[in-house]
Parts: structure tokens; C-alpha cells; sequence
């Protein structure tokens, strides 16, 4: 719990200090005097003085602002001051200084992907090690060993591309064409549908949940369920699963397509344990599930580790290589959240996909405990999201008032203070709207699951 706080505070020191100084920064360039630099909200902890701003961090680390100089607020201005205030600017000044803060959060992500991309990224190929039996990846044509070389038409490389590819599918009666490539090497096309996932189901289990794993795993045992099935046919961790009614397995998948289709049936199941073949009857238990009997054995089998290692690889950049690949990946983040947000706006995904301060610091601290790069690859999706959401145009956000600096740059007409201050007043409702779903999301997570 400790990291995971710790984690937040530090990602989110980072992410609104560098978006807050791109607001900062353009606002001096563009000659606007900066009154107060702010890192979280309320009673302040820290203050100091450096010019004419007033730096402080505050005890409440949820964003910050910058307050610059503006008629508007009511505070008495110098006459000499005049030409520095805010509302004083043209209109492309405005966008500018409004637009800077969400750009510094896109540059932030495009420089540490760079960085990461320069020591090599660890990638995983997009190849299929298991395919659930009666999952909608069965039933497209997916077998184990296929490895998946274009979502849609758009060339992957990954298996977190082939992850990408499908989100962005996904919602309503759809269904995505993948190009394949066999264990032989042939190639063929299968539909895979996706018209019977839920609103609840577009996430980041998408896979799973389509029948489909990258995960290797060998017929060797490293679970036995207490009072399974198996446990009551004499079956034990570390045993090597041989054959099921005279059969020879390869795989587990032909574990999961005996034992499931054989509900409450007996079945001869032969093992090695020690170098001893054994052989026994065993009833696999009765589960309903999605209303129908599917056969459990309660065993769990290790991963293939070798295998495993295999379908990872490390994929090295140069150095113009890895700008590329940080703007590529900028991108992708920026295009995927849209893409996810309007899903939710048509109710093709469910609201439930959205994340308030628990889950965030929850997956700070998990990352921070897998290392410094993966706590900095989570900065970068961070980073992009609050870049994107802050390009919406909500009145409160800065794609509010880039709203209102364009409609006045397009007309030569600042809106009128009453329509802002309505605006102002819909999109403080909206936000809190936003940030109340995201709590209950939070909460929900946290106790329900």
C-alpha cells in the first residue's frame, strides 16, 4: 500500500509538473506574467518565491494550475502590467498557452518511449500458444501455433498490437479479419467474431476472454485442486500427463477439449510420475457454466519455460529509429483512448472502463515493483491519457477554452462572459460527474472485484 501511494504521488508530481510548465513556459513566451506555479490544490506545504511567481506544492496531489495575469479576476492591475495580462493576448497566443500544457504531456510520453526504446524493448510475439475449446477463437479457425501477422489489414508485430487491434475493433456486431500464419507456414485469413462480447467484456482481457493466451503451457502438473476430480484419482504436482483413453496428448489443449466435452464420463487418464507410468479412471466434475455442463479435472499445468522464452524477443532501435517508435506509439496510446471514449459515449463499452486516483496509484505501485522501465512505460500511458482528456471540449479542460480562443480567432469576438460562465458552470457539473463514476469505478474494483 505504502509503494503504490508513494508511486501515485511521484507519477503524479511528474505528470502535472510537465503539464503545468507547458503552460508556464509559453505563457512567459508569449509575454504573460505568471503569478502562481501550483503542483496539487489546497492548503500549500511548500512556497517560494523566484522572480515574479510564486512557486508552491499543495497537500492535496490531484493536478495544479498556473494563475496568470487577468482582468477578468477583479484584482487591481498596474497600468504598466496591462499589456501582460491574459485576456490582453490574441487569440492564437491563447490557444497556444492553452494547448502547451496537453502537448508537454504528449512530448513527455514521445521521450520516454525514445529513452526505453534506445536500451531495447521487450516484446512478445503475437503467436497463439492455446485456444479454449468452444471460445470464439476456436470457432474463427485460431489454432495453437498460429501466429497473427495483421488485425484488420494493419500489420502487427506483437502480441500488445494484436491487444491494440482488437480494442479498437471491438463494439456492435463486428467482426475483425486476422491474416495467419501456420506452424507449416501457410498462410489464411480467419473471421474472428466479436458480436457477442458485452459492453463489460471490452477490456484489457479481451483476449482471454476471445479464448486465445500467448502463454506456452507443458502437460507437466503444477496445481491439483483439493477434493478435484484429480485429486481423488491419485494425481499430484509434478506429474507428466501422457494420455487420456489410449490418446497421446500434445498439448494441453487436448486436455481442455477431452475433459470439458466429458462431463460427469469416465475417463482413463495415464500419467508419469517418476519414471513410473500410472494409469486410472477418473470422472471429471459437472460445472455449469454460460448454462451449459462443462467437464473439470481441477488440475493447473506449468508453463512451458522454454517455449516461453522463445516467443520473446527484444527488439533494438537506433536512434532516429527510436523517435519513430516513440511517436508511433504516442500515437497509438492518443488514438486508442479516443477511440475507447467514444465507445463509451455510444455505449458500445461499458462506463465501467473508467479509472479514478485507487486504480491509478494501484497500478503505480505494481508497476514500480516490476522496475524502473515499467513504472515508465506506465507514465507514458498516464501521460497520454491526461493529455488527451484534456483535450476534450469540456469548459473546465483546457479543450474547453481552446473551444471558446477559436471561436473567437474564427469570428474576431470573444464569447460573451455570461456564455462562458454558463459553460464554466455545465462543464464544472460534467466534471464532477466524471470524477464521482470514477471514484465508485475505484471503489467497486477495490471490494467487488
Amino acid at each position: 500500500m505504502l509503494t503504490s501511494m508513494l508511486a501515485f504521488v511521484i507519477a503524479i508530481g511528474i505528470l502535472v509538473s510537465i503539464h503545468e510548465y507547458g503552460h508556464y513556459r509559453v505563457a512567459k513566451s508569449c509575454g504573460v506574467k505568471v503569478l502562481v506555479f501550483s503542483i496539487g490544490f489546497g492548503k500549500p506545504l511548500w512556497q517560494w518565491q523566484r522572480g515574479e511567481t510564486l512557486w508552491q506544492v499543495c497537500s492535496i496531489p490531484l493536478g495544479g494550475y498556473v494563475s496568470m495575469l487577468d482582468e477578468r479576476e477583479g484584482d487591481p492591475i498596474a497600468e504598466a502590467d496591462l499589456p501582460r495580462a491574459f485576456n490582453r493576448q490574441s487569440p492564437l497566443a491563447k490557444m497556444a498557452i492553452v494547448v502547451a500544457g496537453p502537448l508537454a504531456n504528449f512530448l513527455l510520453a514521445i521521450l520516454l518511449y525514445w529513452g526505453l526504446s534506445l536500451s531495447g524493448v521487450e516484446a512478445l510475439r503475437p503467436l497463439v500458444s492455446f485456444v479454449s475449446p468452444g471460445s470464439a477463437a476456436e470457432k474463427s479457425g485460431i489454432r495453437p501455433g498460429d501466429e497473427v501477422l495483421s488485425v484488420s489489414g494493419t500489420a502487427i508485430s506483437s502480441w500488445d498490437e494484436l491487444q491494440l487491434g482488437l480494442l479498437e475493433q471491438s463494439g456492435g456486431a463486428v467482426t475483425v479479419a486476422l491474416q495467419l500464419r501456420s506452424i507449416t507456414g501457410s498462410e489464411r485469413v480467419a473471421n474472428l467474431d466479436l458480436s457477442h462480447l458485452s459492453r463489460d467484456e471490452i477490456d484489457q482481457q479481451l483476449l482471454s476472454r476471445l479464448g486465445v493466451s500467448p502463454v506456452p503451457l507443458s502437460l507437466r502438473i503444477a496445481q491439483v485442486a483439493p477434493k478435484s476430480a484429480a485429486a481423488k484419482a491419485g494425481v499430484m504436482v509434478g506429474d507428466q500427463l501422457l494420455m487420456i483413453n489410449g490418446v497421446s496428448l500434445h498439448g494441453w489443449q487436448d486436455v481442455q477439449q477431452k475433459v470439458s466435452s466429458s462431463a460427469a464420463q469416465p475417463l482413463l487418464l495415464s500419467w508419469k510420475r517418476n519414471g513410473q507410468v500410472i494409469e486410472r479412471t477418473v470422472i471429471p466434475d459437472a460445472i455449469e457454466e454460460n448454462g451449459k455442463k462443462i467437464g473439470k479435472l481441477g488440475l493447473a499445468p506449468e508453463v512451458d519455460a522454454a517455449a516461453w522464452k522463445e516467443q520473446r524477443f527484444v527488439r533494438d532501435f537506433g536512434f532516429f529509429e527510436g523517435l519513430q517508435y516513440g511517436l508511433q506509439k504516442t500515437w497509438q496510446g492518443s488514438r486508442l483512448t479516443l477511440v475507447m471514449f467514444w465507445k463509451m459515449l455510444t455505449g458500445d463499452v461499458s462506463i465501467k472502463q473508467v479509472s479514478g486516483p485507487i486504480t491509478i496509484a494501484t497500478f503505480a505501485g505494481e508497476s514500480a515493483r516490476l522496475g524502473l522501465n515499467a513504472f515508465l512505460e506506465y507514465l507514458c500511458v498516464i501521460s497520454i491519457s491526461l493529455g488527451v482528456l484534456n483535450l476534450l471540449p469540456l469548459p473546465v479542460l483546457d479543450g474547453g477554452h481552446l473551444m471558446y480562443h477559436t471561436v473567437e480567432f474564427l469570428t474576431g469576438r470573444r464569447l460573451p462572459p455570461e456564455a462562458e460562465a454558463f459553460g464554466q458552470r455545465v462543464g464544472i457539473i460534467l466534471l464532477l460527474g466524471l470524477m464521482s463514476l470514477a471514484f465508485y469505478n475505484d471503489i467497486h474494483r477495490l471490494f467487488l472485484g
